[in-house]
């Protein structure tokens, strides 16, 4: 579900209803409830009593607070008692970089969601370093307030273009992991969000929109 709001298969403003998307996943409303819930702490939906679950919009002051407190966090990751990843997690992280790989050069436009699917586990991957539970919460909160943002207005730029972006911080972040160069590490996450930042604000400048 959290996903399905990145990639906007359920885009800002839209109603979810908690009958539909159990039937759909085949669940009790129980877990989908307790998933809204967690969704709603995410910032993600805002749960309206006797009215519904709505997924909420982000504007672009929003958006803009979101990414520098991105920015400034992330650099934390190598100093908040950060820890070696495993050898299963590095290979997982080996093998992201080989599916963005095959995603290059694959013809035609990238899948997005597939695309965003890698991005999620990457990210979760790399998150394995971070030692402080807050400084982790707090990062994975604000990267997914953010990515809807991004995946909507990278449809409409060069998306192949961003799946290289992706592909080159796996690879950097990669040498750095391998040397247990935890600092490196965030920096590499913070240019690249900073990176992303400057292709925002030439979309808007254009006059696109997420």
């Amino acid at each position: 579900m959290r996903q399905r709001v990145a990639i906007r298969h359920y885009p800002p403003g839209a109603w979810l209803k908690e009958q539909e998307i159990a039937a759909e996943f085949g669940v009790s409303r129980t877990p989908v409830r307790q998933a809204l819930q967690q969704l709603e702490t995410e910032g993600l939906v805002e749960i309206r009593n006797g009215v519904g679950v709505r997924v909420t919009e982000v504007d672009d002051a929003a958006l803009d607070q979101i990414y520098l407190l991105r920015l400034e966090l992330v650099a934390l990751i190598g100093r908040a008692a950060p820890r070696p990843i495993s050898a299963a997690d590095m290979a997982a992280i080996r093998g992201v970089g080989e599916d963005l790989k095959r995603m290059l050069a694959a013809p035609g436009k990238p899948d997005i969601a597939l695309f965003s699917s890698h991005c999620e586990v990457f990210h979760n991957l790399v998150n394995k370093v971070i030692g402080s539970p807050m400084l982790k919460h707090f990062i994975e909160v604000l990267y997914h307030q953010a990515d809807r943002y991004w995946y909507g207005w990278m449809d409409q730029t060069d998306p192949k273009r961003e799946v290289e972006y992706l592909h080159n911080e796996v690879q950097e972040t990669l040498r750095a992991l391998e040397v247990n160069d935890f600092e490196a590490v965030g920096y590499v996450r913070r240019n690249h969000i900073s990176m992303m930042l400057a292709r925002m604000a030439e979309f808007r400048k254009s006059g696109g929109r997420g």
